[in-house]
């Protein structure tokens, strides 16, 4: 039998010696009496955990990306209400000259295609607009994404 040089506490079934706060028998394995939960031994005291700091700079970036953010999807809104405004106005100025024009129907086609032509024209120049807003918001919202990463996961890294 081993006996160690512990506060004595035998195991009811073998008589192993062992810590009050053992669970179980070191000789037979067999359950001990220990009620609860116990204090840890000395070698294995743990440190509290302290709540990782947030860098106060990546808290700023997220902020000022979440404005460019609300800004740009502003600014698409206002892209796409150009776009489909100046669409209006061009079929408007092509239905009123057609209408209002005295003439054969060949003529009111031609007369009323040169709003309608250029006018929706520069409408579709909005596209370029409206696919670069898209575009910037993609790239900000990745950055937003890498940003929050960094601030939940920073102090892994």
């Amino acid at each position: 039998m081993q006996t160690l040089n512990y506060a004595s506490t035998q195991c009811l079934n073998c008589g192993f010696a062992m810590p009050p706060s053992a669970r179980f028998c070191g000789g037979c394995g067999n359950l001990t009496p220990a009620e609860g939960p116990s204090a840890p031994p000395a070698f294995a005291k743990i440190q509290p955990l302290l709540p990782p700091s947030v860098n106060k700079e990546l808290q700023d970036e997220a902020s000022t990306l979440l404005m460019q953010l609300a800004r740009e999807r502003v600014l698409l809104l206002f892209h796409w209400a150009c776009f489909i405004g100046l669409n209006f106005i061009g079929v408007y100025f092509a239905m009123k000259c057609y209408n209002e024009f005295l003439g054969d129907e060949l003529s009111k086609i031609m007369i009323a295609s040169t709003p309608f032509l250029f006018i929706n024209s520069i409408a579709l120049l909005g596209i370029i607009l409206i696919k670069g807003t898209r575009t910037e918001i993609a790239r900000l919202k990745e950055r937003i994404s890498y940003v929050k990463f960094k601030i939940e996961f920073g102090h892994l890294m």
